[in-house]
């Protein structure tokens, strides 16, 4: 007690001198934080929202994943989530108790920018992979995807919106960094790892928390956004069934209506589970740390929170509180959890410390508890997962009914230090993918060496019948490999990748590459000049709802425009000649744009925008004057801006009018 007493009176006097650097740092941490930044993880199959301020998730500003799992499947999870940081500090007014919050209890939609206490401490997050064809290779990397960015809990602030208390800096820096792995076992979660620096005078006890606010529900299913009571299926908030796995330190969530579970849940509007878990802290152990777990239902502004002491016997209380009171369905129950570790008896200037936690997405509760497992054991191996050869550069192309796959020859030249491969170079295969399912691919093809030692894996094809006999090169990226899938129908999406595979050997199983790695869409139609047809519309008529846009909201449904000219003017017409809408249409450029039930970009990040043909246009029925266009015959033209010829012809909608 004497030491610590001594240790603290030293602080004091060298306060001053500190609290010069710190004005310094303050200063620098201004000058340099003048972005706000944010990205979506999407190497894997969770898409989640990352900020360099100490938050997560989009607070449902936005379709944009903010904890979508699988991502490109509408299911959301969470409407956002922060860093707390709380410690006994010391200020150039004595002793206090502070906590450096990223977010606190507040509505959807609200800025997470005026509520955190934290500053970005630099204007971007990074990205670095381990993946060796990757454009951001880079030895240092850990995962497939590093996101790293830095931030810091100065300067003070004044109260903003619910933070109703001045905020007194800790003095800290933060260096957060994601990691993300596109292999099978590990694609179902993101590893965050927050390393504390002290850049203040000493820190006693210092508590380390994740505040979450996870809530399931299917965004497709909202003509709206964001979700409200009196939209789609209706809020979200109070339909989420919540449990605490206190062995694996995890806090679990999955949408239900209402008890009795889970039979009132209706459990298949949103079926997958989401979860946060604790990972490990350094130095030490977890098992050497008070783990708590605090819930509440969401109470904006509630007083029993508001204030920095209260927010420190949150995370440093011990408690692990029961969820069995909060009934989906039943007693207006939204629950808020904040899972903390701690304490850190000292952090002294200049030392930090570490603590890890992981956002994890399942199908089922089964699988989830697999995957939170798995994550468990990747960071007790200090995230050192064995690493397949990378997936092909991968180039795609849609003609009628079909779809041309043209990939590289880098994952050949690959090299697993762990191999004992001649070279260390222990690539055996390729594999394609195909599906109308953009969450389930169906292997259509496989090729493989097939000479010692390349004899022992898979089926022994050699690679000649795939191999171009000069590559075709895009993008500056020389193609050696050719595949075609063919008899496929017209206008409808299919999702592909190619993936590659090792060797394997007698300790470690063959590994395969992740489909996330160039998973993309296409949609297979006549490309220029593949076809002897004029301009033709499709389908025709079109009756409330193609079959590939079925079940889709009202300004989620298109018609094709197909074997149109490299470059044209698209008109349509009501039958008394008043013009509905026009687009000029350069094939070489056009991806699908505006057609937001093909493509949407604020949601649809697992892949990039979809292949076409280069002769075909989606029309979304909105005319020019932004209404949905209404049932009736409607004329077009073409008009062909390089022969100088029209076509014209007319096509009848069947469909309602009725706006969103």
């Amino acid at each position: 007690m004497r030491a610590r007493r001594l240790r603290w009176a030293l602080a004091l006097v060298l306060l001053g001198a500190l609290t010069a650097g710190a004005a310094r740092e303050s200063r620098a941490a201004v000058a340099d934080s003048i972005r706000y930044s944010l990205v979506v993880t999407d190497v894997n199959r969770v898409g989640l929202t990352v900020t360099n301020y100490g938050f997560f998730g989009n607070n449902f500003v936005s379709r944009s994943p903010s904890f979508e799992f699988p991502l490109g499947s509408g299911y959301e999870h969470m409407s956002r989530a922060g860093l707390w940081v709380g410690a006994l500090a010391l200020s150039d007014t004595g002793a206090f108790i502070g906590v450096s919050s990223g977010i606190v209890d507040n509505a959807q939609g609200s800025s997470a920018q005026l509520e955190t206490e934290f500053t970005p401490a630099g204007n971007a997050i990074l990205e670095r992979s381990r993946i060796q064809n990757s454009p951001v290779f880079s030895a240092d990397a850990v995962s497939d995807q590093d996101l790293t960015c830095s931030y810091s809990d100065r300067p003070a602030r004044a109260p903003a919106g619910y933070q109703l208390e001045r905020h007194t800096p800790l003095g800290i820096l933060v260096r957060q960094r994601m990691l993300g792995f596109s292999l099978e076992a590990a694609d179902a979660f993101e590893v965050v790892q927050f390393t504390i620096v002290n850049q203040g005078p000493p820190l006693r006890d210092v508590y380390v928390g994740l505040y979450a606010q996870l809530v399931s529900g299917d965004k497709n299913a909202y003509a709206n956004w964001p979700p409200s009571a009196s939209s789609g299926p209706g809020s979200w908030y109070y339909k989420a069934y919540a449990e605490f796995d206190a062995a694996r330190r995890l806090y679990k969530e999955r949408y239900c209506y209402s008890l009795p579970y889970p039979g009132s849940c209706n459990i298949s509007y949103c079926p997958p589970w989401a979860a946060v878990k604790l990972l490990a802290v350094h130095p030490d152990t977890v098992a050497g740390k008070t783990v708590s777990f605090n819930w509440w239902s969401y109470s904006p502004g509630d007083t029993a929170r508001d204030t920095d002491r209260e927010r420190y016997v949150v995370l440093s209380n011990g408690r692990v509180m029961d969820l069995s009171s909060c009934m989906p369905g039943a007693n207006n129950c939204s629950p808020i959890m904040v899972l903390s570790v701690g304490p850190f008896a000292q952090v002294d200037p200049g030392d930090s410390i570490r603590v890890d936690f992981a956002f994890l997405g399942g199908e089922d509760e089964e699988r989830l508890l697999a995957h939170a497992d798995f994550a468990q054991f990747a960071s007790d191996i200090g995230y050192t997962l064995p690493a397949p050869p990378p997936s092909p550069r991968l180039h795609a192309e849609a003609g009628g009914n079909r779809v041309d796959f043209y990939w590289d020859d880098s994952p050949e030249l690959a090299e697993d230090p762990t191999s004992p491969a001649p070279l260390q170079r222990d690539f055996e295969g390729y594999r394609v993918y195909l599906g109308s399912d953009r969450q389930h691919l169906v292997r259509v093809a496989q090729f493989d060496l097939a000479t010692p030692p390349h004899d022992t894996t898979g089926f022994n094809t050699g690679l000649d019948a795939i191999r171009l006999a000069v590559p075709k090169v895009v993008d500056g990226v020389a193609c050696r490999y050719h595949h075609a899938v063919t008899g496929l129908p017209d206008g409808f999406s299919v999702f592909g990748a190619v993936t590659s595979y090792d060797l394997g050997d007698d300790k470690v199983a063959s590994l395969e590459s992740g489909i996330p790695q160039n998973k993309f869409q296409a949609v297979p139609a006549p490309a220029p000049g593949e076809s002897r047809r004029g301009v033709t519309v499709f389908p025709n008529p079109y009756r409330v709802e193609a079959l590939w846009d079925r079940g889709a909201r009202v300004r989620d449904h298109y018609l094709w425009f197909a074997n149109l000219p490299r470059r044209c003017a698209i008109r349509i017409y009501t039958l008394a000649g008043d013009l509905v809408f026009e687009q000029r249409f350069d094939g070489a450029s056009y991806h699908g744009e505006g057609a937001r039930g093909l493509y949407d970009p604020r949601s649809d990040l697992d892949v990039p925008p979809p292949t076409l043909s280069g002769a075909t246009f989606a029309w979304n029925m909105i005319t020019r004057a932004g209404q949905a266009a209404a049932t009736g015959l409607y004329l077009w033209s073409v008009e062909d801006l390089e022969a100088d010829r029209v076509s014209r012809g007319k096509f009848l909608i069947v469909k309602s009018d009725r706006e969103e």
